[in-house]
């Protein structure tokens, strides 16, 4: 099916006002934690912090681990994305713990086909990363990774695209339908930029991705 929808449309770029397919603006480029209409999932928070995602995947455990305020796994993961640790580490040890991010990811929704993260340095300026479902992989630029919160933020969304993808083409998944009509029916912000951020594949991901942000301003807090 990915032949009609192209989730890759959502890489992030400095010419868009917020979170679209290049909008002329104020060069913020945020994979959209920042806009979405709440405060997305709350990592430190018990079960009910994810009671709408969780509802929405039938209680599928989905997130489950990141409630937990002592996941030292997690914590130990975001603290390299602390701006100071995060500044301090070679580029090699940086992609390092993007991959990790996206494991851990990986695991916690379930990904049996978890994409490939594809580092480039010939990308566009401004462009963060996006994932492609024809080849299952997600490129980051490497370029842009100057921001941990962004590096962060880029991963935790497009990895949920990837598991989005994922339960598209599982019969057994109740939201299979949906999701298949989300990316049948996918908007580009370069025709409807607020129908492009309002979209369930979008939002979900958005709140997914805000989650880790919130988790590693938390520790940064602690630190």
């Amino acid at each position: 099916m990915a032949e009609r929808y192209d989730i890759s449309r959502d890489i992030g770029n400095d010419a868009r006002r917020d979170i679209g397919y290049r909008v002329a603006g104020d060069g913020r480029s945020d994979y959209g934690g920042d806009l979405s209409s709440k405060d997305g999932i709350d990592l430190n928070e018990g079960a009910d912090s994810i009671t709408g995602l969780r509802e929405k995947n039938e209680a599928d455990e989905i997130g489950t681990d990141l409630n937990d305020a002592n996941d030292e796994q997690l914590d130990s993961i975001l603290d390299n994305f602390r701006e100071g640790r995060w500044s301090d580490m070679s580029l090699e040890e940086q992609k390092q713990s993007i991959t990790d991010l996206a494991d851990f990811v990986a695991a916690d929704t379930g990904n049996t086909n978890p994409p490939e993260i594809v580092f480039r340095d010939d990308m566009a300026d401004g462009s963060y990363g996006g994932y492609h479902p024809d080849t299952n992989t997600i490129e980051i630029n490497v370029n842009m990774l100057g921001d941990a919160n962004e590096a962060a933020d880029t991963i935790a969304h497009e990895m949920w695209h990837a598991y989005q993808e994922q339960a598209a083409n599982d019969p057994n998944n109740p939201r299979a339908a949906e999701y298949q009509e989300g990316f049948e029916n996918y908007i580009t912000a370069d025709i409807d930029f607020e129908g492009y951020e309002n979209q369930m594949v979008e939002a979900e991901a958005r709140d997914y991705a805000q989650g880790f942000k919130n988790r590693l301003a938390a520790l940064k807090g602690a630190a």
